[in-house]
């Protein structure tokens, strides 16, 4: 009986080591990969805005602007996109309010790149995480048309409202405007 037990206990063994082999290939596959050389040409691209100084808009020669507005006084955001897809995400410290004789100044605190969203799924500028109504995430997200909200997000980021460092979060409770919604 003792030896049987044994022989149950070996075979159990080899099986475990038997399927960890077999999920080891896969798993070194779900491991992150290192970002290409276009990947990091882009990061560099994105943080050689960091400290820049500027009045009124910043235009970035090869890259659409899409927009932005105020985050939480003093931070504003602004995103652009190239052609193939890429977003850049600017976020600024007002260093000096507009006037009626001349345009705010304002230092860049952060920059993001995030490559082409995969299909069916959109980049917001404009998410919130419960109960903070902020909007003060970013997200890539994804959802029904008619719906305002999108809550199925897959990759998210915050803006920190005082320094407009801008760092991965969590994705738990956020949720993006649809940027579609009510065209």
């Amino acid at each position: 009986m003792y030896r049987a037990l044994l022989d149950i206990r070996r075979c159990a063994a080899l099986a475990a080591t038997a399927a960890a082999l077999i999920l080891l290939p896969s798993l070194a596959l779900a491991e992150p990969q290192e970002p290409s050389g276009e990947e990091i040409d882009d990061a560099n691209f994105g943080k050689s805005f960091v400290g820049k100084v500027y009045d009124g808009e910043l235009e970035i020669e090869d890259w659409n602007d899409l927009g932005g507005g105020l985050v939480s006084p003093p931070i504003y955001i602004h995103q652009y996109q190239r052609d193939n897809g890429t977003i850049l995400v600017l976020t600024s410290r007002e260093l000096s309010r507009r006037t009626r004789n001349r345009p705010g100044t304002y230092m860049v605190a952060d920059a993001l790149i995030v490559p082409k969203a995969p299909k069916d799924v959109e980049f917001s500028m404009s998410c919130v995480q419960l109960p903070d109504e902020t909007l003060r995430f970013l997200g890539l997200a994804k959802g029904k048309e008619d719906q305002e909200w999108w809550t199925r997000v897959r990759r998210a980021w915050e803006i920190d409202l005082e320094t407009g460092q801008i760092a991965s979060a969590k994705t738990k409770g956020v949720r993006c405007t649809n940027i579609g919604w009510g065209q």
